[in-house]
């Protein structure tokens, strides 16, 4: 089966979680309701990544829908754009 595979393989690096860090398929966590609340899935070389979330629409902090108030007073912008400079700095490698 193909879902056996992914978890077998590691193959969902990303995953939806509740509160308390737990994986979860409930809605508003998992906005989709994805099967082991699988947010994005690589090959197994890991260099190729499909990813749901969209994190590029929501690297500045006024694009999420919510934050919580210490990383809005921390922060100038989203967490997501670390994603998109680490993939950078890889590829200038």
């Amino acid at each position: 089966m193909i879902l056996e595979r992914i978890e077998a393989e590691k193959l969902a690096p990303i995953r939806f979680v509740d509160d308390d860090n737990q994986v979860t398929e409930r809605y508003p966590f998992n906005p989709n309701g994805s099967a082991h609340g699988i947010g994005a899935l690589c090959t197994p070389d890991g260099r190729h990544l499909a990813i749901m979330p969209h994190p590029e629409r929501s690297f500045m902090p006024w694009q999420l829908g919510w934050m919580p108030q210490a990383w809005k007073d921390q922060h100038e912008v989203s967490p997501w754009l670390r994603m998109f400079q680490n993939a950078r700095a890889w590829c200038e490698r």
